[in-house]
């Protein structure tokens, strides 16, 4: 909510929220950290006068802060506006024709929505696209890729978490097994949801690419990023210098600072931190909606602990998250990029169309606490009484 103060807008803070993989709050420390570069260094990073000039070392220094984090080098890292558009950069630009050899593509049916609307189009301009379905317990066998790669598999994709349920993927075997099969094969990595929250070295991972969001950890909106493995002929446009000639325009130097203040922060140990932080508000939640009726966890058991999906049978979910907003509790009701279709996550783990259509989403970040999830546990239990007693009513 806005509100207006002597001129500013100030954003009112949620009582809690909840919704934080849909995006985060930008932390005090970042935003002060962009206000000063607006004031102080606002120049074209491409200007070849000293502002600019200026401006590039600001942009170069960023851009090696978040190449460390993930253990690449610094011209294998390009800035781009989101996680979703770095996903089409990764797998439009990967498979241009005049690069690539092959025509068919493997993804898994539980992917975001970025990279199965870009898979759609390529099968309407004739590739192949072969998705993976997920167990019913929300697994990804490693086998299952395996075997549908051949010597015309030019490209692979597969998210390390997945945005609506937290459920991990074993990223590391899959690419394993995919370049066992065809070394040729480029794999591409969605980490927007695992970025910051579980180790998202590329070397380790084995990718070719892999594309994140920053807003997702505490960053502004508006800057993402896109590691693309060093040696690999890749473009998706012609046009322009900035960004090693992978993503064209001027550079977001007020994201890239931001996106690089979260980083600083990103080392192991500071990531395992805020993963045991997590855990306990996690298991608290889960421990608590065991008590509910007719409450079904949606989430794996090992699904990371920053994400938690669950159905309250019987009460539609969006009925459910406006109600929670009248109280100032925040939660999602799916993807935030696919609010208004049930969810093909759920569809495709075979979950049934009460189940689906009930379904909710409770994303945490490190600085929500417990005495948050208690308040919560009790509003959604008087919210689900009050909407129970006027369904009840009307009927």
């Amino acid at each position: 909510m806005l509100v207006q103060r002597k001129g500013f807008l100030k954003m009112l803070e949620p009582d809690i929220y909840f919704d934080n993989a849909a995006t985060t709050m930008v932390k005090k420390e970042v935003v002060e950290k962009i206000s000063n570069l607006l004031v102080n260094h606002s120049a074209n990073p491409s200007a070849l006068h000293k502002l600019g000039i200026a401006a590039k070392k600001i942009l170069e220094n960023s851009r090696g802060i978040v190449s460390r984090v993930i253990n690449c080098e610094s011209n294998e890292f390009v800035f781009t506006s989101s996680g979703s558009e770095s996903n089409m950069i990764a797998i439009l630009g990967a498979i241009k024709p005049k690069f690539r050899n092959g025509n068919r593509i493997i993804t898994s049916a539980v992917e975001h929505k970025s990279v199965l609307t870009c898979c759609k189009k390529l099968e309407s301009l004739g590739y192949e696209v072969l998705y993976v379905k997920p167990k019913s317990n929300g697994e990804l066998p490693v086998s299952d890729f395996e075997e549908l790669v051949n010597e015309k598999t030019m490209l692979v994709s597969v998210m390390q978490v997945n945005n609506e349920t937290g459920d991990i993927y074993p990223i590391e075997n899959i690419v394993r097994a995919v370049k066992k099969k065809n070394s040729n094969t480029l794999f591409h990595c969605d980490a927007a949801q695992s970025i910051g929250k579980l180790d998202c070295d590329v070397k380790k991972l084995g990718v070719d690419v892999m594309s994140f969001s920053g807003h997702k950890i505490g960053a502004p909106q508006g800057i993402g990023g896109l590691f693309v493995k060093s040696g690999l002929k890749f473009c998706l446009v012609e046009g322009g210098t900035q960004e090693f000639g992978i993503r064209m325009g001027t550079e977001n130097l007020s994201g890239v600072v931001g996106l690089a203040e979260v980083f600083k922060l990103l080392n192991p140990s500071e990531i395992k931190k805020r993963l045991e932080t997590v855990e306990l508000l996690k298991g608290t939640l889960v421990e608590e909606l065991a008590k509910f009726q007719e409450v079904k966890i949606n989430s794996s058991p090992g699904a990371l602990p920053y994400v938690l999906n669950f159905s309250v049978l019987g009460v539609p979910s969006q009925l459910l998250v406006n109600r929670l907003g009248q109280d100032g509790v925040f939660i999602g009701s799916g993807a935030a990029c696919s609010q208004k279709s049930k969810s093909h996550v759920l569809k495709a783990l075979g979950l049934q169309n009460n189940i689906v259509e009930s379904a909710v989403r409770i994303s945490f970040f490190y600085d929500n606490t417990l005495e948050e999830v208690l308040r919560f546990v009790k509003i959604l239990k008087n919210a689900i009484c009050e909407i129970r007693s006027n369904s009840t009513r009307r009927v």
